[in-house]
């Protein structure tokens, strides 16, 4: 391949790489927002004997909580708001149940990443969701980097998740997010002791 042929290349190739990262932040935004928003909700029902509803309130439906512009097109954004609040919602209603393997259903879809329904993130966000209202409760500055949990981050790994370094990664970021739920509940009065 020539000099030239290289460089046009790299040029288109680079060009598509910038395209694609305002989708992915957009997904990625979405998602995260839908799931924090679902797991909330979700475990609330379940707390006062509702039925499985996920529909029932209008964040939800409408899909849009936490849009802004930059993250593109508003009909993407819902949708994966939408995958995310669901999954999230199935997560919390079944925990608090106590019927964990209809929370563990997946929602990716075709071709969708491993998203949140691993166990990683799953054991990260629910050990971080208890450190944070600890620390809210107990008036501590907002750190979840200092927790020991956090550091090893490798509770619940078993060998046939795969890779322990991804293990890692994954239930430190469920560990960031929900730890931030955590915090945030107890700073606006939704868990007291």
């Amino acid at each position: 391949m020539g000099a030239g042929t290289w460089s046009r290349w790299l040029l288109a190739a680079t060009a598509c790489a910038l395209l694609a990262v305002p989708a992915a932040a957009q997904n990625n935004a979405a998602f995260n927002r839908g799931y924090r928003e679902g797991i909330e909700q979700g475990t609330d029902d379940a707390r006062r004997g509702r039925q499985f509803e996920l529909e029932r309130g209008n964040v939800y439906r409408s899909g849009d909580r936490g849009y802004n512009s930059r993250y593109g097109d508003r009909d993407w954004y819902r949708n994966d708001f939408r995958r995310g609040y669901t999954s999230g919602y199935r997560t919390g209603y079944y925990n608090v149940r106590g019927d964990v393997s209809q929370g563990r259903r997946d929602d990716r879809g075709p071709g969708r990443q491993r998203g949140y329904q691993e166990p990683a993130y799953a054991r990260g966000y629910s050990d971080g969701w208890e450190k944070g209202l600890d620390d809210a409760r107990d008036r501590d500055r907002y750190d979840p980097v200092r927790h020991g949990d956090y550091r090893s981050a490798d509770q619940g790994y078993e060998r046939s998740y795969g890779s322990k370094d991804a293990y890692k990664n994954n239930y430190r970021t469920g560990f960031r997010q929900g730890y931030e739920a955590g915090y945030r509940d107890t700073a606006r009065g939704a868990y007291r002791r």
